[in-house]
Order: structure tokens, then C-alpha cells, then sequence
């Protein structure tokens, strides 16, 4: 496997440059450029090689398709000029020109028209458009634009471009996690044609789902599909999505403990990446091999290939791949014993996460979704009343008196559906004003709440803080009580800490289940230095990313951290694990191996101080069910979750 490291890095180093017999069709498409007997034929073939965009390398790509742009002016060819000119925003997006990429596509949009023969290049630039939407991180613009396309591709009956939409609404939502609903828009996308010749040249889809499958620890599934879209790209001659496939292949391989199937898969994808050089997929390959060297306790080589890649994705704009960058360089910082960088790494990653949240928050996702239903359905309303027309029309002679009655029931209906409008609009503004109603109520209750809460927490340490310095200033004039001074100390240190973690939920309108966890292993990483004979750890099985509102998600953070400072204070445990987990619902288990609890006690009298008092309110308050369990011979579990009806 240091072999194959030693090859990631050399294609690192190998981007940008060009290269020779990349395909055989590559080859002979140039071949009828140099021989090309006239500037239209010319035109012509440049226009092919350009259309093998996903297996030419940037460079090259955009010296023919600039050169298809001048070819085109010249002849004044309208059509092959827009062609030309979608290549090159093609070419701007892989390097990271996304501003002027966008502008190129706009501009040329507004110029065609879904029809006229424009139908492909129509297509393909509304799919370019959302792709450097999701590489700017803008994933509520991406799902609108993929969106849109799907409508209108509904409309035309066009099956190929409702193929490509779903599979590109699938893309968004692996990108942000939603792997259930990716999975179930790639099976759209194959259900939607019976015609296998549709699916033959678009492997895509199988590497997605293979992907998702993975992520899903469905390793079978997984190696299924990845299998097929090997085959399709490989039949097709598409080296980027060959490429992606085998980075895939290669990452199903190495879950299964197969690693030396994993070298071989990872080998071929790196010759391939080396003659592509497209920056969004090598930043994906560095991610995967930080993960490699942290899997394998060379940190070092880790943590600088992480830089490099952060590096890399700020100079090409790819802010949706920060995330997992980071996330990457967080592990290897962790194996190595850097508790500090660690730490300061996951802040930035709550922080990438909070900006991908405030510029794609989950409710204007499931707006898009409605509307899209909402448009689908006024689509098919209307496919209806045509076809009801037009056999009206084949039999208006003999069928006179039924047109009248259809009529009839038409004006009937149009008079239905304006009083079913009107009903449901008065109706959502009732709901409006309540939801106001109930917002301010419960708005006023959270600042009463966060008073209190300051006034318990903060108020305590600073009269504790208050009496230190009285007994400092008692003190005689030869020197001061130097356990007073580390008190004193101690307590400001914690109200600042615990001003931090209201600040930090009361400023969200709405906080995720992961961002949740990664709160918690900062907490964790600051009492690991108070606590260093204790193991400390935040494991995560989020499948279904939840969100909370902030009052609950600041009363779940402080549940959890009162159980892991009970642990550590009472229990005498060696060992302190917290398991976040997401799936149909939500929960949280913190699990120490200490002397256990008495739940007799616990139970029948309400023991357990104040804390675990506090506790069983903020549960209540919330509306959950939290429980303690005690394991012999020893250790005890808090479960968190919400209640069940």
C-alpha cells in the first residue's frame, strides 16, 4: 500500500499537464481535425472531440473549445457557437472559474429555448449550471435549477433529461448527507425508462448508488451497481466516470478488507485522474487517502496532504469540499495526540457546517420538493384537460351535446377550484397568524428560560468567585492562599465556558443532530486535559441527520454533559464513551465502566442531587424519556430520547 501512496502523490504533482492516447476515439477524432478539408468540417470534428469532455484533459479541452468558439464567429454558425461556448463554461467550472462559468451559461440560456432542435444543449447547460452550483457549495440553488429541468423535461417528454435530473437531484442529496433520499431519486432516475440504451452510456447512476450503498454499510448492494458502472464507462470510453467508479470500487474493497483488490482498483483511477486533472475529483482522492494515512498511524503524511488539499480547494473554489477536508485532517490530528489542533480543527468544521446550514437550510430544501410535486401535478392536470380537448375535437360532430356537458363540468370545476383556493388561503393565513402567535409565545419563554439559566449557572461561580477574593484579601501580607487564586480561577474559566454554550445555541434558529455531537467532542476534548487517566470519546451512528430546535438542542448538550461530569466525579470509571445515534428517530447513551448507580434509590425517592434533578426537568420540559441503566458487574448508561406515544 506505500506503493500506491507514493503514485497518489506523483498524480498530484501530474495535474495540468498534457496528455497523449487518452481513448481511441480521442485519437481519431484529432486525426479528422489535422485533416479536416474544410473550415465546416473542421468545425465539425472539433465540436465531437469537445463532446469527450469528461475524458480530455482541462487544458486541452479548452484550447479546442476556444478554438471551436472562433471557428464558429467566423462561419457565423449560431448554433455550434453555443455549443463552443457551453464547453468552455465546462472548462471555467474544472478550474475552479465558477463566477465566470455561471455568466457564460446564463448568457446563453437566455438565447435557446427548450425546443427548435436547441433541446440537448438546453439540457446540458441547465445541468452545468446546478453542477457549479453544488461546487459553490450552493445547494438550495442546485436543487432549484435540477429541479426546474425536471419540469420541464416532464413536459417535453423528454426521458433522457428526466434521467439526468433525478440523478443529479441524487447527487445534492449525497452531497448533503440525505443518503435515503439520494438512493431514492437514483431509482427514479431507473424506473424512469424501460429502454436500457437510455442508461447505457450514463454509469453515473450506478456509481452513485454504489456510493451511497457504502456510506449505508450495505458493502453488497454497494459492489452490485459499482461492478455495472464499471462495465457502462468502460464500454463508453468515459474517463472520468471510470475514474470515479474505481475510487468507489476501491473504497467498497477496503471496507471489506480486501486491500489488495483496493490497490489495483486505486492504481488505475490514479493513471486515469493523472490525464483528466479535474481539481473537484483529485480533492475528493487527497480526502480519501488522508483517511488511509490516518487508518494506517502515519499522521504526518496526513495531516500535510490535508493541507495541500484545503489549499487546493480554496484556490479552485470548491467550498463543498471543506467540509470533509477538515473532517480528514480532524482524524489524523486525533491518532497523532493532538488534542489542541484537534479541537481547534472540529470548531472549524461546526463552522463550515453552520455556513453550508444558513446558505442551505432544510426548510427551503423541502420548499423546492413541494413546489416541484405541486408543479408536477398542475402538469398532469393540464396533460389531462389537452387530451380531453383534443378528443372533443375528433368528435365535435357526433358528440355535440356531450362537449356542452363537459363544458358544464368544466365551469363547475373552474368555480370549485377558485372556492377551494380561496378556502385554503384563508385558511393558511389563519395558520400564519397562529404559527406568529405561537412563535412569540415561545420566544418569550426561551429569553426567560436563558435568564434563569444564566442567573443559576453563571450567578453561582461568580459569588463563589466574590468569596475567593475575600479570602484573599484576609490573607496576611506575607503572600496569598494559592488554592483561593486556582479556585478563583477555576470558576471564571467555567463561566465563560458555559456563556459560551448558551451563546452557541441561542444564536441558531435550528441546530442539526451532527453539529450537536460535534459540541460535544469539543466539551470532551476540554475535560480530557482535567481527567487524563480517563478515556474519553464521541462515537457517531447518524444515518437521518436531525434538527432541533435551539432551546432543545441546548437542553440535550447540557443533559449529556451533566451525565459524562456525574461519571467522571462519582463513578470511579477508567473508561467514558458517548454514542450519538440518528436514524427513524434520535439518541444519546453516555456509558462510563465505573461502579455503577443505585436505581432503587434513584427511582422510589428522587436521589441524585441537583444535577440529575436538572436533568429529568430539562427532559420533561423537552418532552423526552431519559433513563439510567445500571450493567453488572459494573458501569451505568444514561439513555436520552425522545418519548414515544
Amino acid at each position: 500500500m506505500r506503493w500506491l501512496c507514493l503514485v497518489y502523490f506523483l498524480a498530484f504533482c501530474c495535474l495540468g499537464f498534457f496528455s497523449v492516447a487518452q481513448t481511441k476515439r480521442i485519437d481519431n477524432l484529432k486525426h479528422l481535425i489535422a485533416s479536416a478539408p474544410s473550415s465546416s468540417k473542421k468545425l465539425e470534428a472539433i465540436l465531437a472531440l469537445c463532446e469527450q469532455r469528461q475524458s480530455l484533459n482541462t487544458d486541452t479541452f479548452l484550447f479546442y473549445a476556444t478554438e471551436a468558439k472562433a471557428l464558429s464567429a467566423s462561419l457565423h454558425d449560431d448554433k455550434s457557437l453555443a455549443w463552443s461556448e457551453y464547453y468552455i463554461a465546462n472548462c471555467l467550472a474544472k478550474n475552479g472559474e465558477l463566477d465566470s462559468a455561471l455568466k457564460i451559461c446564463d448568457e446563453t440560456l437566455k438565447r435557446i429555448q427548450y425546443s427548435n432542435g436547441n433541446e440537448r444543449l438546453y439540457v446540458n447547460l441547465s445541468l452545468q449550471k446546478g453542477q457549479i452550483y453544488i461546487k459553490a457549495n450552493q445547494y438550495k440553488d442546485a436543487l432549484s435549477m435540477f429541479y426546474k429541468l425536471l419540469g420541464e423535461a416532464e413536459q417535453n417528454k423528454d426521458t433522457l433529461a428526466q434521467i439526468r435530473a433525478k440523478t443529479s437531484l441524487g447527487w445534492v442529496n449525497m452531497e448533503i448527507g440525505k443518503n435515503t433520499e439520494a438512493l431514492d431519486w437514483f431509482h427514479k432516475a431507473i424506473q424512469t425508462s424501460g429502454n436500457e440504451r437510455n442508461l447505457r452510456n450514463y454509469g453515473v447512476i450506478y456509481s452513485n448508488m454504489a456510493a451511497t450503498y457504502n456510506e449505508l454499510n450495505k458493502n453488497d448492494s454497494a459492489e452490485y451497481y459499482i461492478n455495472k458502472a464499471i462495465t457502462i464507462s468502460r464500454s463508453s470510453e468515459d474517463l472520468q466516470y471510470l475514474a470515479n467508479a474505481l475510487a468507489i470500487q476501491a473504497d467498497i474493497y477496503t471496507d471489506t478488507r480486501r486491500n489488495d483488490h483496493a490497490e489495483k482498483s486505486l492504481s488505475e483511477a490514479v493513471e486515469i485522474r493523472k490525464q483528466i486533472g479535474d481539481p473537484y475529483y483529485v480533492v475528493s482522492d487527497i480526502t480519501q487517502l488522508a483517511i488511509f494515512y490516518a487508518n494506517n498511524n502515519e499522521t504526518a503524511k496526513g495531516i500535510k496532504i490535508c493541507e495541500e488539499g484545503i489549499q487546493m480547494a480554496r484556490k479552485f473554489n470548491l467550498g463543498a469540499k471543506l467540509p470533509i477536508l477538515y473532517n480528514a485532517l480532524a482524524e489524523n490530528y486525533k491518532v497523532a495526540g493532538k488534542y489542541k489542533e484537534y479541537g481547534e480543527t472540529m470548531e472549524q468544521v461546526v463552522s463550515l457546517k453552520d455556513s453550508l446550514y444558513e446558505k442551505n437550510s432544510a426548510g427551503a430544501l423541502a420548499e423546492m420538493q413541494t413546489k416541484y410535486e405541486a408543479q408536477k401535478k398542475e402538469n398532469i392536470i393540464a396533460e389531462q384537460k389537452f387530451d380531453l380537448e383534443r378528443k372533443n375535437y375528433l368528435f365535435y360532430g357526433a358528440l355535440l351535446l356531450m362537449l356542452f356537458g363537459v363544458i358544464l363540468i368544466l365551469i363547475i370545476f373552474s368555480g370549485f377550484r377558485k372556492r377551494q383556493k380561496l378556502q385554503m388561503r384563508m385558511l393558511l393565513e389563519k395558520e400564519k397568524d397562529m404559527s406568529l402567535l405561537a412563535v412569540a409565545r415561545a420566544e418569550e419563554k426561551e429569553r426567560k428560560r436563558i435568564a434563569a439559566d444564566l442567573h443559576d449557572n453563571l450567578g453561582a461561580y461568580a459569588a463563589s468567585i466574590a468569596s475567593n477574593i475575600d479570602h484573599i484579601t484576609n490573607q496576611n501580607e506575607n503572600g496569598y492562599d494559592n488554592l483561593a487564586i486556582g479556585e478563583l480561577r477555576n470558576n471564571s474559566q467555567e463561566m465563560v465556558s458555559q456563556l459560551s454554550d448558551t451563546i452557541w445555541a441561542l444564536k441558531k434558529d435550528a441546530l442539526l443532530l451532527t453539529a450537536i455531537s460535534d459540541r460535544l467532542k469539543i466539551f470532551i476534548q476540554r475535560m480530557q486535559t482535567s481527567y487524563p487517566g480517563i478515556k474519553m470519546e464521541v462515537q457517531e451512528n447518524i444515518i437521518t441527520d436531525h434538527l432541533l430546535p435551539p432551546s432543545q438542542a441546548f437542553h440535550l448538550f447540557q443533559v449529556a454533559k451533566e451525565s459524562v461530569i456525574n461519571a467522571l466525579k462519582h463513578s470511579g470509571c477508567k473508561e467514558i464513551i458517548v454514542l450519538v445515534e440518528g436514524n427513524e428517530t434520535w439518541k444519546i447513551i453516555v456509558n462510563d465502566d465505573g461502579k455503577g448507580i443505585d436505581l432503587n434509590n434513584l427511582k422510589t425517592s428522587g436521589e441524585g442531587g441537583n444535577g440529575i434533578f436538572n436533568m429529568r426537568m430539562r427532559a420533561a420540559e423537552s418532552g423526552w424519556t431519559i433513563d439510567w441503566v445500571s450493567h453488572l458487574p459494573a458501569g451505568t448508561s444514561v439513555v436520552v430520547s425522545p418519548t414515544t406515544n
